[in-house]
């Protein structure tokens, strides 16, 4: 009995949390959902010996998905899909890119409804996989539950 509650109650803390954490080579990130209607962004905050930077993407597109990857370069950076679930929303493919060592945003995802793919694999110098938002994964994906009006 007691193995079938502390599952239920992984589980229902794993629904409510609001923010995840990785690490990407020497650096450390969280990501966090909005916790407002007031402040509707998601937050990601980046941190390593010498940096500490914040950024913030907006919960109108309600999906962010976030991972750690090396560069065809050898260099790791933090893969960003944040993205809108409506149709004419580019699903799976508005792409940021930081270097996740100097904080410096690569690329903005800023593409929501025709994506930016193309220019993501070029910076990348190689495909870029699909995210498998799973627990193994080692990925982050939120998706916002704040009700914009």
């Amino acid at each position: 009995m007691f193995k079938y509650i502390a599952c239920f109650s992984l589980v229902a803390f794993s629904s409510l949390a609001t923010s995840s954490s990785l690490s990407c080579g020497e650096t450390n990130f969280v990501i966090a959902d909005a916790t407002s209607a007031i402040d509707p962004f998601f937050k990601l905050t980046i941190k390593n010996s010498s940096l500490s930077k914040s950024y913030q993407f907006e919960i109108q597109k309600d999906y962010i998905n976030i991972r750690c990857e090396k560069n065809s370069k050898g260099v790791f950076v933090i893969l960003v899909n944040h993205f809108c679930g409506g149709s004419g929303c580019a699903d799976m493919g508005n792409f940021g890119i930081i270097d996740a060592q100097t904080g410096e945003m690569l690329l903005e995802p800023n593409q929501p409804f025709k994506g930016n793919l193309e220019k993501a694999k070029e910076i990348m110098g190689k495909e870029i996989k699909p995210f498998a938002c799973s627990a193994e994964s080692g990925e982050v994906c939120l998706h916002s539950k704040i009700e914009l009006g």
